[in-house]
C-alpha cells in the first residue's frame, strides 16, 4: 500500500517550511520584510467527473483538458474494453447514448470505436479516447486519475491495471465490484484501490486493502465519513455540483469532491480556503 497522498503532501509542505525558516535565519543575508507564509488550502481536492462534461463531450480528451484548465486537481474517468481487448474511455456499456454509433463496446473493435464521435455534451463531436491516450497525457504530471473499472472480464481488468501501473501516470483504481478490485490488486499491487458505494448498490469490501472509498452523496453522512477516516480510508463523494454540497462535504472532512463542474468547484474551494486541517490532502492548493 502506498503512503497516503494527504500524508505525503503534508510532509513536503513541512520540509519546505523548515527550509524557508533556515534560509531566513542564515547569517549574511540582507534583512528585508518578513515574507508571509504561504496559505495552504487544506480542503478536499476537486475531481473532474468524466473531465468537464458541461464544457465538452464527456470522457473525451477535450473534456479532460478543459477540467485541467479549469483547475481540477484530479480527473475521473470510466474504462470499458473493446472486442479486441483495447481499453477505451466510456461510461456506458453501449455507445448509443454518447456517440453517433450503436452497439455494445464489448462487441465493437478498437478500429470501429475510433470511427465514432462522442456527441453528448456541448462543443464539437470528439473521438472516443483510448486509455493509453489519457495515461500518456498524464504521465509525469502528478495529476491523479481516479479510474473506474466497469463490469467486464477478469482478463480485461488485469490488462487495464497493468497498463495503468506501467504508464508513469498517478492512477487510483476504483469500482463498484469488490471482485474487480481484487483482480486489479493482484495484477498491479502498487496501485491504490477504492471501492464505490451507492444508495442502491454497495458491496462489502471484505479483506480488500482499500486506500479509499467513493460514496454517493446520500451515504456521505458525517458519521460515515468519520468512520471511514478512522479506518484509514480517504473518502471521495459523488456527484456534487452546487455550493451547498461542497460546503457540507468540506465541513464533514471529505477528501475529494467529484463534480461535473470542476471550474465552479475550484473557484468555490479557493474562495473558501480552509487552513485548519491537521493533514493536507494530495493536490491541496498553496496560495
Amino acid at each position: 500500500m502506498t503512503a497516503s497522498p494527504r500524508a505525503a503532501r503534508a510532509a513536503v509542505l513541512t520540509a519546505l517550511a523548515v527550509l524557508a525558516a533556515g534560509c531566513a535565519a542564515t547569517p549574511g543575508l540582507r534583512a528585508g520584510p518578513a515574507a508571509a507564509a504561504p496559505q495552504i488550502c487544506a480542503g478536499p481536492v476537486v475531481i473532474g467527473h468524466r473531465g468537464s462534461p458541461l464544457g465538452a463531450p464527456e470522457n473525451t480528451m477535450a473534456s479532460f483538458e478543459q477540467a485541467l484548465a479549469q483547475g481540477a486537481d484530479w480527473l475521473e474517468t470510466d474504462v470499458q474494453t473493446t472486442r479486441d481487448g483495447v481499453p477505451v474511455l466510456m461510461h456506458d456499456a453501449t455507445v448509443d447514448r454518447t456517440t453517433d454509433g450503436k452497439g455494445a463496446v464489448a462487441d465493437l473493435t478498437a478500429e470501429q470505436l475510433a470511427g465514432l464521435r462522442v456527441t453528448i455534451g456541448p462543443g464539437a463531436p470528439e473521438p472516443v479516447p483510448t486509455l493509453e491516450q489519457l495515461l500518456k497525457r498524464l504521465s509525469g504530471t502528478g495529476v491523479t486519475l481516479l479510474m473506474e473499472l466497469k463490469w467486464q472480464r477478469a482478463e480485461d481488468v488485469a490488462r487495464i491495471a497493468r497498463a495503468a501501473a506501467g504508464s508513469g501516470a498517478r492512477v487510483f483504481l476504483y469500482s463498484f465490484s469488490a471482485d474487480h478490485l481484487r483482480q486489479a490488486h493482484a495484477a498491479a499491487p502498487a496501485l491504490p484501490v477504492v471501492l464505490i458505494q451507492g444508495g442502491s448498490f454497495a458491496e462489502d469490501p471484505g479483506d480488500l486493502p482499500l486506500h479509499g472509498i467513493a460514496l454517493e452523496a446520500t451515504l456521505a453522512t458525517a458519521s460515515r465519513i468519520a468512520a471511514e477516516r478512522r479506518a484509514g480510508h480517504e473518502v471521495y463523494v459523488w456527484t456534487l455540483d452546487d455550493e451547498e454540497s461542497w460546503q457540507l462535504m468540506t465541513e464533514r472532512d471529505a477528501d475529494g469532491l467529484i463534480t461535473d463542474t470542476p471550474g465552479r468547484a475550484r473557484r468555490w474551494a479557493d474562495a473558501n480556503c480552509r487552513t485548519d486541517r491537521s493533514a493536507v490532502p494530495h493536490g491541496a492548493r498553496v496560495h
